[in-house]
């Protein structure tokens, strides 16, 4: 490239020495024949002459050294820290919900964003760790919350169920004191703080049992750390819901619950089992037993005794990993909010623009009938098509966020009509249209009402092919426009379509 600089540099220079040598010969004739008039007159002629050629030359001196300069790299800033990059994602969805037009789904979304913009500014002297107790039902979940509390929360009982609605707690954990979060500082040691969250069990019977399972899954996926409660063998729905959760980046532990029930040898056998069956989706560590509410004890001499939770591993584990992974946990938790948060608008804009671009459709497909119902010829004229179908590409991109020029619209337009016509659709669509409208009202007004029912057809197999093609980026996909085309006429031939269509054409061409 700096080869390539110099070479034009001594070109430039070789020239402008010609330039500048046949200047000096010429400039020094015209002075010469003026001179013999007025030597004055000729002195200022030539002045003028070589300010403007000064001018010139500064001029083309000045745009050639930005044209030859090295062109300086843009430097782009990539997000480095796993909170920088969700903070990047949040504000990428965030301008998705301020699109969608239905205000209660977008003011439920903002609310949301608003909620992870809440959290991902908090300083981490005021950041709190959010760990969701999950899994079925009477697995010992509300006994598990209890016993990190270290007090009776809530009623703990064998029926499936117990636990109606998610309950949080707040646990203050001052070993966490020393964590420290990229991009955030601790202000305070008594601030560190877990929140624990008991949800309601999987699998309840009934439909409420059925939401009530829903909103547990719904937690799952917003806590930083999962607890994963079983108290049996791996059912596979736990299997799974624990293949889904760890699939989408979730830290998780699965803890086997009632090991007071087993013998030392059974409770080494049942955890080997769990870690083999577990990997690789969990690390053997992040398997664990506890016993969360052991079963009463009968002492020697007759009297009953409640045994302490048995909990260490897991709390051991547990503190482990927020004091290791912290920055992660609660960055990647919040990435992971923010894409799910995006791909709901992106879903909603999607859901949002298809209505509004069929709309437009049904819109130019029945200008589109009126335009070619008054053109006396006796097949559809595809430059009128196309002409029609020129304006709908302009607002079928207005819709999808892109600007379309007229020619480019005109081009995609006489494309496609090129297209319909090699396919010959317009004859197959008369055809078509011709059965359905002889069976449905007299012969005489079917043949007048045949060209604009047919050019609204068509343009409808038109503008839902320009939709495909907007929604796939401005791509005809692998197999082309001839492809769309088709496909759209296939989908739009179903007998019961057609006969809905013609039910409207009818009631709006006559």
């Amino acid at each position: 490239m700096r080869r390539s600089y110099l070479l034009l540099v001594a070109v430039a220079t070789l020239i402008g020495l010609g330039v500048l040598l046949t200047a000096v010969s010429s400039l020094g004739q015209l002075y010469g024949a003026i001179a013999l008039a007025s030597p004055l007159l000729a002195q200022a002629v030539i002045a003028l002459i070589v300010l403007a050629l000064a001018g010139a030359t500064g001029v083309l001196a000045y745009y050639g050294w930005l044209f030859l300069r090295p062109k300086r790299k843009r430097v782009v800033t990539l997000p480095q820290s796993p909170d920088q990059v969700a903070a990047v994602s949040l504000q990428a969805a965030q301008q998705q919900v301020s699109q969608i037009e239905d205000e209660i789904a977008r003011q439920a979304l903002a609310a949301r964003s608003e909620v992870l913009t809440a959290r991902l500014s908090q300083e981490v002297g005021g950041q709190t760790f959010q760990i969701v107790v999950f899994g079925l039902g009477s697995a010992g979940k509300t006994a598990l919350v209890n016993a990190l509390l270290g007090e009776m929360a809530a009623p703990v009982a064998a029926t499936l169920g117990t636990t109606q609605s998610s309950q949080t707690y707040r646990i203050e954990v001052p070993s966490l004191s020393g964590l420290r979060l990229s991009g955030l500082r601790v202000r305070s040691p008594e601030n560190a703080a877990v929140l624990i969250t008991d949800t309601p069990g999987l699998l309840e019977a009934s439909a409420l049992g059925e939401a009530r399972s829903q909103a547990s899954k719904a937690l799952a996926t917003a806590a930083d750390l999962l607890l994963f409660v079983i108290d049996n063998d791996l059912h596979r729905v736990e299997y799974e819901q624990l293949q889904a959760l760890v699939g989408m980046g979730k830290r998780l532990l699965l803890v086997f619950n009632k090991r007071d029930r087993y013998l030392s040898a059974e409770r080494e056998q049942i955890l080997q089992r769990l870690r083999e069956r577990t990997n690789p989706l969990l690390n053997s560590e992040d398997v664990v037993m506890v016993a969360a509410h052991p079963s009463v004890a009968q002492l020697p001499d007759g009297n009953l005794v409640q045994p302490d939770p048995e909990i260490s591993d897991l709390v051991e584990r547990m503190l482990s990993i927020l004091r290791r992974e912290g920055t992660d946990l609660i960055a990647s938790n919040l990435l992971l909010q923010s894409q799910q948060l995006g791909e709901e608008a992106r879903s909603l804009l999607s859901i949002q623009r298809q209505q509004q671009a069929e709309t437009i459709v049904e819109r130019y497909q029945w200008i589109g009938a009126g335009v070619l119902a008054a053109t006396p010829l006796p097949v559809v004229d595809m430059l009128l098509t196309a002409a029609v179908n020129t304006q709908m590409v302009v607002e079928l991109g207005r819709v999808y966020g892109v600007e379309v020029s007229i020619e480019e619209a005109k081009a995609l337009a006489v494309s496609l009509a090129k297209t319909m016509a090699a396919l010959s659709l317009a004859k197959g669509a008369m055809k078509l249209l011709s059965v359905g409208l002889q069976a449905t009202v007299a012969t005489a007004i079917a043949s007048k009402l045949l060209q604009g029912v047919s050019a609204a057809y068509l343009t409808r197999i038109a503008g839902k092919s320009f939709i495909v093609y907007f929604q796939a980026n401005q791509d005809w996909g692998d197999h082309g426009i001839q492809a769309v085309v088709e496909q759209q006429y296939q989908l739009n031939r179903r007998d019961a379509f057609v006969k809905q269509f013609l039910h409207s054409a009818i009631e709006k061409l006559t």
